[in-house]
This record gives structure tokens, sequence and C-alpha cells, in this order.
């Protein structure tokens, strides 16, 4: 009989998956500051385009300041539909919108329709979905190829095969680790670097697996992870 194999655990919270939700406007003003910084996808395409508030009108219009990247122009004229998503006290937001005008001078300001409603994730109660996808982590015990196992908004779980005596054993909870995978659709030679603190630890044998909660993420990287979790979501 073969010897049993010992398992052992260093569990912590993981997040209440909770799916996207829509909330209705009902004809109150949106709370939205100028700076606010804002991810737009043109409907259609996988590119995200980082932009920013910079005016509105009150169930009329909002004003967007964009990049003048080659061909952007074109693929932004009037009736266009966006998807436009950002983040406000721990929630991002999304809504879908159609490009009413632009200007080239003094700047690319894009001109879209007034939302008449939102959806909204909270980021404390995260969606999450399973993958198996290439990745790595980097620590003090060096870089190490893992598996992408799941994925969400605020973390994912990572799976790697160790020797016996393998440093990386030493890992433990509130670790900082650096994790780099090919996410949003990137392409093979792109490389995503997310910071992550280490939240839960098991055994297998000389399999481990990671529970990782990511760190200190900038604003455009948690709406292009929101925006890749939707498109996976929609093929499962």
């Amino acid at each position: 009989m073969p010897p049993r194999t010992a398992t052992t655990e260093r569990p912590a919270e993981r997040a209440t998956e909770r799916p996207m939700v829509t909330r209705t406007r009902n004809g109150q003003a949106l709370d939205l500051p100028l700076g606010t910084r804002m991810l737009l996808n043109i409907a259609g395409t996988k590119e995200n385009l980082s932009s920013e508030l910079v005016g509105l009108q009150h169930f009329e219009y909002l004003i967007l300041k964009m990049p003048l990247v080659p061909g952007i122009r074109a693929r932004l004229l009037n009736g266009e539909m966006v998807t436009l998503r950002y983040i406000a006290g721990g929630t991002i937001f999304g809504f879908k919108s159609q490009v009413l005008n632009h200007i080239v001078k003094p700047g690319f300001l894009l001109f879209v329709d007034y939302p008449d409603s939102m959806e909204q994730v909270d980021l404390r109660q995260h969606r999450r979905v399973n993958c198996l996808l290439p990745a790595a982590v980097h620590g003090r015990h060096g870089t190490y190829k893992c598996i992408l196992l799941d994925l969400s908004e605020g973390g994912c779980k990572v799976s790697l095969e160790l020797q016996r005596d393998d440093p990386f054993r030493e890992t433990a909870v509130d670790d900082m680790l650096v994790l780099q995978c090919g996410f949003f659709g990137a392409e093979a030679t792109t490389q995503t670097t997310l910071s992550c603190l280490v939240k839960s630890i098991s055994m297998d044998g000389n399999r481990m697996q990671l529970g990782l909660q990511f760190a200190d993420l900038s604003t455009d990287t948690q709406l292009e992870l929101s925006s890749y979790l939707d498109n996976v979501s929609c093929l499962i």
C-alpha cells in the first residue's frame, strides 16, 4: 500500500463571490469627480484605452480626455458604442454609452452619452473564475514557474511543484510575492507583473498551492482585470 500523503493547510479568509449587479440611476446625478480615471472599450474589440473625465453635463454627456494614438479617431466615430469602467469607494462601476462627438484641439476630447444605468462589482466581494494559465512567482527564494488555477479582482490561486528540500517551502502567510502572467489577452511576450500577499498555503506531497491577494494595484490594472474577467466569464 502506498504511503499516505500528508496535507497541511494554513487557511485565510476567501473572498465571497458575488455576480455583477445592475443599479439604475432613477433620475439621480452620478457622483463623478473631475479627474476620475476611466477605462474605455470600443464595442467588438479587446483593446482598452485609458481616459480621464475632464467635464460633464448631468443627464446629457460626459467629456473624456483620450490618448491620441494612431487610428483612434476613425474608431471613435459618432454613434460608436463603447463601455466605460471606473473605480469609486472600493467598487468598480461600468456602463455602456454612445460616442456623440470628438475634437482634437486643444486636446483629444471625446463626448459620450450620459448613462441611464450602471453595473457594479464590489471589490470586497469578488467574482472568481477558474483557469489554467502558465505563470511565475518571485520571492525571497527565487523565481518559480507555476500554474494559475483561479482568478478574481482581489487575488488568485497558484500551484507549483517543489523538490523535497526546496527553500520555497519556507514561504509563509503574509509573505510578499511578485506574480508574472500574460493576463488581459496580452501577447505571449507581454507579461503583467502584480504584487501579492500570501494568504493561504497548502501542501500535498511536492505540490504547493498558494492563495494570493493582490496588493497595491493601480487603477488601470484593476480596471483591466475587471474587463478581462468580464470577457472570460462570457465564455464559461
